[in-house]
């Protein structure tokens, strides 16, 4: 039981600490949230490149250490950080936490445990929903992203559904505004995208594109940022196509704020979403935004309006829409703007938070 004074301590178990949209959306979280109320600790099931920056905001970080997926000995560890580290409030993301994450809690008898689903997660078979319906009994809340997750959810967790709720990704719109105003003065023509570099987020279908493209128009340069293990795979397609001049893979970034500001259009060809941060961030900086008809990008990006949709998986679809920004500069104006006051509007980190707060405080009221 927490008093009215007392601070209740929050366990976020992820499951890396790459560099990922998840992991990005919960360093603001622990950055931003009210730290007069709430005590932060992050607990990774592997390490990762952003244990540091949570480390600078003061926030204690635990690594498990998981090597394989039937790691027992993992479980074990994280019991043993759960029984140091007494949360009052156990919140896990994404599969693999959701799972070993809400285990060690139920056998410890955590008061309060809340799962966080943060895509459409196409891949899962019958028996993961299993799992997720399994665990769900014993969840006090799920929290979806946005409503095109809820929805996948709902109709595959059954009654555990009831419990669902939608808190959306939240920005830094302060740090944007020096961004919004540059305008870049070159001869090139750059589209930019940054994701893992995995099958799933379609970056081999904006190579197809770019080869469409560069038949037409040599000045295009696409700048891709990120790693992964499907990153061979996309190299060895832009040799094959001729275009490694014009398509230039960057690796990992910490600049990616930089690299949008000095783009003209940013794309988000992947096949299915969650609620993406690119996206979001390119908004804040008035660019043009292209993305895939998937999960949580159709939420935000309405066709013709904040932004231009196609079809996932159709290189020709994304070719088109990227000339036609190019060529069309009052239509990329209009919905740059319209995309600023979208995310201006609905996507501040304080709405975030104070969503979050009100969760957890919620929660603790009720376990009185």
């Amino acid at each position: 039981m927490v008093s009215e004074n007392k601070m209740a301590k929050i366990c976020f178990i992820t499951g890396t600490l790459d560099v990922g949209g998840t992991e990005k959306q919960l360093l603001l979280l622990c950055r931003y949230i009210n730290h007069q109320r709430f005590h932060v600790v992050i607990i990774s099931l592997r390490g990762g490149r952003m244990k540091e920056e949570f480390q600078k905001e003061n926030i204690s970080v635990w690594v498990v250490g998981k090597r394989f997926r039937f790691d027992v000995i993992a479980l074990f560890r994280l019991i043993i950080i759960l029984l140091r580290e007494k949360p009052d409030i156990l919140q896990t993301f994404m599969f693999t936490s959701n799972t070993w994450g809400r285990v060690a809690g139920i056998l410890l008898g955590v008061k309060i445990i809340i799962a966080s689903e943060r895509s459409i997660d196409s891949w899962k078979k019958k028996h993961h929903f299993f799992i997720d319906r399994m665990l769900g009994f014993f969840t006090d809340k799920i929290v979806c992203n946005s409503i095109s997750v809820q929805n996948r959810y709902k109709e595959n967790l059954g009654s555990v559904g009831r419990k669902i709720i939608v808190i959306r990704n939240g920005i830094e719109l302060n740090k944007f505004n020096s961004y919004a105003e540059r305008k870049m003065k070159r001869k090139e023509k750059i589209v930019f995208t940054a994701s893992r570099l995995s099958p799933e987020k379609g970056i081999q279908f904006l190579i197809e594109a770019a080869k469409i493209i560069l038949k037409k128009d040599k000045s295009v340069k696409f700048l891709i940022a990120g790693e992964g293990y499907f990153e061979p795979n996309l190299v060895e397609m832009v040799k094959e196509y001729g275009i490694k001049d014009n398509v230039i893979f960057l690796g990992y970034r910490s600049d990616i704020l930089q690299l949008i500001s000095e783009s003209d259009i940013v794309v988000l060809p992947s096949l299915w979403e969650g609620m993406p941060n690119i996206i979001l961030e390119a908004m804040a900086m008035k660019k043009p935004v292209i993305a895939t008809d998937a999960g949580g990008s159709s939420e935000i990006v309405k066709d013709g309006q904040t932004g231009l949709l196609v079809r996932p998986g159709s290189a020709e679809e994304l070719a088109e829409k990227i000339i036609l920004l190019f060529s069309d500069e009052m239509l990329a104006k209009k919905i740059a703007e319209n995309g600023y006051e979208l995310v201006s509007r609905d996507f501040d980190i304080s709405l975030m938070v104070s969503a979050y707060e009100t969760l957890y405080q919620h929660l603790l009221q009720r376990r009185k």
